[in-house]
């Protein structure tokens, strides 16, 4: 069992050693932008300012390399943290006062709809062709905006976006503390703090209402007890993960892709006999939590509505199907053919499913035949996704507030400085993504070179792996991304400390 663990890890520490070395070189070559204006999510490439990129990257490693010669970050760690989550909060409340961001596109749909609960309009879901008639998967979010109305009242924007910022803040806090349970180093944990000043591509999407951020919580904190039941063996941390990962799953349902790694790192997280039962229980009640939490939203939308059944909505093949597909946007984004297809359907899910399999297999028919091409496909989807530095936060920044009037002049600075947006904001986002990634790498080639990993290092690792998998064959955008890619922080800031090591050993004076 531990040869196949390590075997196991091994070929994970190596796709992603591969996938990295791939988003590096495409990100320092290129640049990923969006054109303000436009209601698509669309990547454009342009030439990167290489030299410029490496003067800044320099600059920054630098600086790391001062503090960490001067023992900042092992002597004020704490002071670090603290320091780090105010600066985060004081961009992200610049981000609400400065902007006043809306609703927009499916957060509207979706507000308007959990105001339309609230007055007793349930058509979205009750007839066909509705919203959530099409995306049911929504339900759980729509319950949580109920509570939200309950206590804020309806479309309560800035009320939305604090919770918002209380996830990211949630979010970052437990990333520190995963940090510490990985490596138990002082000075690793003053570098992520530090590093995570750079990743305004996450802070960004506090104005974005929807559930990609306010699901971050609770799915961070699944995490995190994992690792400490993992490290403890202590029980409750397993059942809080349980009651986290269900939580996160009903916001946002991407959150099942961390589900899949909590299961996994306890199928594979020890070879103690009496572990393997206790966790075989944790992940039973894991489980049943998660069913049970989607069965008890079904059932309460049923006595609201008086449907029998909640519909089974446009199917999962139809998402793949699309993911597959080359468009006049995106190759394998978003192009409506999942929405499309169901109509087309009659709005029958089983028989959407059969026309979305047999498209997903003429596709892959056709890339069978042409193997460059497929191939080709594939490397330009992982890259559309992975190597975008600002994950579309400048495009959805310019959708949040194009249509709110008299904006005051430091929205105008944020958002419309230039026709792709900010360009201090996304010079910063440029610089941070090569600063991390050579992190990332230097971290994984040491698990290559035959550093041992230890389970709660890997739970994160599987849970990114898995991302990068799954949005090969699903929908595409560099949105979705943004949930795996802030996970590498602590990767990042340990192979950084290496690096500032060697610099220290081999630089004099």
């Amino acid at each position: 069992m531990k040869a196949v663990r390590d075997i196991f890890n091994y070929i994970i520490a190596l796709c992603l050693f591969v996938a990295a070395a791939i988003v590096l070189c495409v990100s320092s070559v290129t640049t990923i932008y969006y054109d303000m204006g436009s209601d698509v999510d669309w990547p454009q490439y342009g030439k990167e300012n290489l030299p410029l990129l490496i003067i800044f990257v320099a600059v920054v490693i630098g600086v790391f390399y001062f503090l960490f010669k001067k023992g900042i970050f092992e002597q004020k760690c704490k002071v670090l943290s603290i320091s780090a989550l105010i600066l985060i909060s004081a961009y992200c409340m610049l981000l609400i006062l400065g902007i006043k961001p809306q609703a927009v596109n499916d957060s509207k749909t979706l507000d308007d709809i959990i105001n339309q609960f609230v007055d007793g309009d349930y058509s979205s879901l009750t007839n066909a062709g509705g919203y959530l008639f099409i995306w049911p998967f929504q339900l759980g979010y729509v319950a949580f905006g109920q509570m939200m109305v309950g206590i804020f009242g309806k479309s309560n924007y800035f009320a939305w976006d604090m919770v918002q910022l209380l996830s990211i803040l949630v979010t970052v806090y437990l990333i520190y503390k995963l940090t510490w349970e990985f490596f138990e180093d002082k000075e690793i944990c003053g570098i992520v703090s530090l590093l995570s000043c750079g990743a305004l591509f996450f802070y960004n999407y506090v104005t974005y209402i929807y559930g990609d951020i306010l699901s971050m919580a609770p799915q961070t904190l699944a995490l995190y007890m994992m690792a400490l039941y993992v490290k403890r063996g202590l029980k409750q941390y397993g059942i809080i993960s349980a009651v986290s990962i269900a939580v996160a799953i009903l916001i946002k349902t991407n959150c099942e892709i961390t589900l899949i790694a909590l299961l996994l790192i306890l199928l594979f997280g020890t070879i103690d006999n009496k572990k393997i039962v206790q966790n075989l229980a944790i992940a039973a009640i894991m489980l049943i939590l998660v069913f049970g939490a989607k069965a008890a939203v079904n059932s309460y939308f049923c006595n609201l509505t008086g449907l029998d059944k909640i519909p089974a909505g446009s199917p999962s093949w139809s998402h793949i199907a699309m993911g597959l597909q080359e468009s006049d946007l995106e190759d394998g984004w978003y192009n409506g053919y999942n929405y499309k297809v169901f109509g087309e359907n009659g709005f029958d899910s089983e028989a959407t499913a059969i026309a979305a399999k047999e498209n997903i297999m003429a596709t892959l028919k056709d890339f069978a035949n042409r193997p460059l091409h497929g191939a080709k496909f594939f490397v330009r989807k992982f890259a559309t996704q992975w190597a975008d530095s600002v994950c579309i936060s400048t495009h959805n920044l310019d959708l949040v507030s194009r249509h709110v009037e008299n904006q005051p002049a430091i929205c105008h600075y944020l958002v419309f400085a230039s026709p792709y947006g900010s360009p201090v904001l996304i010079w910063i986002m440029n610089v941070f993504m090569p600063v991390c990634y050579i992190g990332v790498i230097i971290y994984l080639s040491g698990i290559l070179k035959g550093r041992k990993v230890s389970v709660p290092e890997m739970l994160l690792l599987v849970l990114i792996f898995g991302g990068m998998v799954f949005h090969e064959f699903w929908e595409g955008s560099s949105r979705y991304i943004m949930r795996y890619y802030i996970y590498y922080l602590p990767f990042g800031a340990y192979g950084l400390k290496v690096l500032l090591g060697f610099i220290r050993k081999h630089v004099k004076g």
